[in-house]
């Protein structure tokens, strides 16, 4: 938990616009509920080689009748650039298809949330489009794009 606060904190500026529950005050009484599986049903955390604590990853929003949910994502802001959200929605995907039976992933991001893109981009999802007036951010709707993996 001191670790995701950490990461938290220290890219509060860059994760807020995206994602509203990163707030200034974020804390363990935060993350604990997200570690403890209250928020989502399969959160892990972005590990560099050295042991650190880099980010998030999750799915949440599952639909099981469909077989589907949403992948989310975020990095520290220092170590973005290396490739471990790219890599974390690969294995992330890949384990909820494998292991929760999914049958399609779901990324959706504001069309103005150009980092997020490029992970999708990189992952190799597939681009479907953008949903009008989808994300609710902040007391202001945002179309966002909307990428997809599937188990082919």
């Amino acid at each position: 938990a001191p670790g995701i606060v950490a990461g938290v904190r220290a890219s509060q500026a860059e994760l807020y616009p995206w994602l509203p529950w990163a707030t200034e005050d974020y804390d363990l009484g935060d993350a604990l509920p997200w570690i403890n599986l209250q928020l989502d049903p399969h959160p892990f955390v972005i590990i560099d080689p050295a042991g650190d604590i880099v980010g998030s990853a999750g799915l949440n929003a599952i639909d099981e009748a469909n077989g589907r949910a949403n992948l989310g994502y975020w990095l520290r802001t220092d170590r973005a650039g290396h490739g471990y959200a790219t890599r974390a929605t690969v294995l992330l995907a890949n384990y909820g298809m494998a292991t929760v039976g999914l049958h399609r992933v779901e990324i959706v991001m504001s069309v103005e949330n150009e980092a997020s893109r490029a992970v999708a981009r990189r992952s190799g999802a597939a681009y479907e489009g953008v949903l009008r007036n989808r994300l609710l951010l902040h007391g202001r709707l945002h179309d966002a794009h909307s990428y997809s993996l599937i188990p082919d």
